[in-house]
């Protein structure tokens, strides 16, 4: 049985507060690869990937309409039920490929590079959303696969699913560098995804919305209690 096993069942039982492999270091930030190039592709300024989501929605918005000519009803539905579509992924992502506990080595290098590392430094500003370079290759076969599905209509589909998802690395990033807004809404989302990371990382796997944890039963009991709601992020 892997340590991240053995970890999580204490975790589970109450003998540890927190898994190792899922707490927070004392740094803001570290260096994750002694491959230079690997290193280089791994991080990037939150501004980078942000403006390039926001170009591609306007340039996939503007396709839908202009070169593919669906009407202006037709690009707003898909682009809706897109934009619902990455909210629950960003859920099922989060929940059962990130934090599904395993004994395979692989999967765990896995976790470890695509998300562990921000559980150890969940303030480095540089790795709070995803790099142009692994964006857009999973971007690319994200959009193949929708046109697969639904053909042209993808067109209006990928931009209101990259809309969603600019405004989840947009909250994701504000979450970690910023104390909560005192606006309810915000501030619920902002203690909801601090109870993930200092309180319970097997709960509270939406970011940008709390909707699909209320729905599966993974809200965190930590954000009703006035005790806990006192530490800022």
């Amino acid at each position: 049985m892997n340590r991240n096993v053995e970890e999580y069942l204490k975790f589970k039982r109450g003998e540890i507060r927190m898994p190792e492999h899922l707490k927070p270091k004392k740094e803001e930030s570290a260096r994750l690869y002694k491959n230079k190039f690997m290193e280089f592709i791994s991080k990037a300024p939150f501004g980078v990937p942000h403006i390039m989501w926001l170009i591609i929605f306007f340039v996939f918005v503007y396709i839908s309409l202009f070169q593919v000519s669906l009407t202006v009803m037709e690009t707003l539905l898909a682009g809706f039920f897109g934009f619902l579509t990455w909210t629950f992924m960003e859920y099922i992502i989060h929940r059962f490929m990130y934090h599904t506990e395993t004994d395979s080595e692989g999967f765990l290098d896995f976790q470890i590079s695509m998300h562990g590392n921000h559980h150890h430094y969940p303030k480095d500003p540089e790795r709070l959303a995803m790099p142009p370079i692994p964006g857009l290759v999973i971007g690319a076969l994200l959009l193949g696969l929708f046109y697969l599905i639904m053909g042209i209509y993808a067109f209006a589909f990928f931009p209101g699913f990259i809309l969603a998802y600019d405004a989840y690395i947009t909250l994701h990033y504000y979450q970690h560098r910023i104390k909560s807004p005192r606006y309810k809404p915000w501030k619920k989302l902002w203690l909801h995804h601090k109870a993930h990371h200092y309180s319970n990382p097997y709960s509270a796997f939406g970011v940008s919305t709390r909707f699909w944890d209320w729905v599966f039963g993974t809200m965190p009991k930590q954000v009703n209690k006035k005790r806990e709601v006192k530490v800022e992020v």
